[in-house]
């Protein structure tokens, strides 16, 4: 309309949560052109960690596709066992929609007979987890995205920055993603003739894993002279990150991430990763289509990211005195 002004957009807090708005024209949809009082789709947000790049991805698609939705961001700080309360807390404030990360907060939301529509994301192994039988359809009220390469792809990687044939790698052994990624490197080490040393990070009496035994652990790898730490789709082990990276490279031992906050905000050598902000955009319209078009979530696929990045820190392999090769640098993403 003439002298209509331009939609703007702004972020409330809203019972912890992060609320982005524009023109009710928008969702359309989701509800009818002359209603007075459209429905406001709700999505309440279980986290691993607190907010990362792909929340930001995530809010950043709504705002783009200029679509009005209220949402609850909510953290269990690594403890899935908070998952039951923040259920209860997720229909008592009528949610639309549940997003989850990470693959223990999914399985604790999925291990409930639960009638809101569950979108994950940054689940690196759904089928091995149970959570689907296939990724074409989950036959539940869930969807979500994948977001690490394949072994083959990741193994390949390694091997065009360097020749190894000792991989070390430690563990979370209460994430089944991350057990499954150390099954799966070390049989594409084995393809390759390469030797892969998967190590579980021990327990405390309360059965978590123990962050303070990370640096003997890589001290180990490096007295027996590995060549590599290998980090997979860890949930522990990210929320480490710093630890981790740092105390290898102090060893002079390179490390290889298939999760990207390790090499973003960390000291890992480089990567084969799918970004986080375009994780958190994917699941974003996987979102939408529930919401505003009413589709049904087993009719959705699980689905990764099309397009992946090979990242190299460029300060850590000046440090390590490991500059990537010529044919690396070609296509790879530098980053400082």
């Amino acid at each position: 309309m003439p002298g209509q002004r331009a939609p703007s957009f702004r972020r409330r807090r809203l019972l912890g949560a992060a609320a982005v708005f524009a023109p009710l024209a928008a969702i359309a949809p989701a509800a009818g052109a002359h209603s007075a009082s459209p429905h406001i789709p709700r999505v309440y947000m279980i986290l691993f960690r607190g907010e990362t790049d792909v929340e930001a991805g995530f809010h950043q698609w709504f705002k783009d596709k200029r679509l009005h939705a209220e949402f609850t961001v909510r953290s269990v700080d690594m403890d899935a066992q908070r998952v039951p309360a923040l259920l209860e807390e997720a229909r008592a404030w009528r949610a639309d929609l549940i997003y989850t990360w990470g693959t223990p907060v999914t399985m604790a939301v999925a291990a409930r007979e639960f009638d809101i529509p569950i979108v994950f994301t940054m689940v690196s192994a759904p089928i091995a987890a149970g959570l689907v039988q296939s990724l074409a359809s989950s036959r539940r009220n869930l969807t979500g995205v994948s977001h690490v390469v394949p072994a083959r792809q990741q193994m390949s990687a390694i091997l065009s920055y360097r020749r190894v044939n000792r991989i070390g790698a430690i563990f979370n052994p209460n994430e089944v993603n991350a057990r499954v990624a150390m099954r799966e490197m070390r049989a594409e080490a084995g393809r390759v003739g390469a030797e892969f040393a998967a190590h579980p990070v021990p327990l405390d009496a309360a059965g978590q894993p123990r962050a303070d035994a990370i640096p003997g652990m890589l001290t180990a790898f490096a007295e027996n002279k590995a060549q590599l730490i290998y980090i997979g789709p860890d949930s522990f082990i990210a929320s480490q990150r710093i630890l981790v990276t740092e105390t290898a490279l102090a060893l002079g031992l390179p490390v290889f991430s298939a999760a990207e906050v390790a090499l973003r905000d960390g000291s890992a050598l480089f990567g084969l990763v799918a970004g986080y902000t375009n994780v958190g955009r994917l699941t974003a319209h996987k979102a939408a289509q529930i919401l505003y078009h009413r589709v049904k979530p087993a009719a959705l696929p699980i689905e990764t990211p099309g397009t992946y990045s090979y990242l190299v820190n460029m300060d850590v392999a000046r440090q390590l005195g490991m500059m990537p090769p010529a044919r690396v640098l070609q296509f790879a993403e530098q980053i400082k």
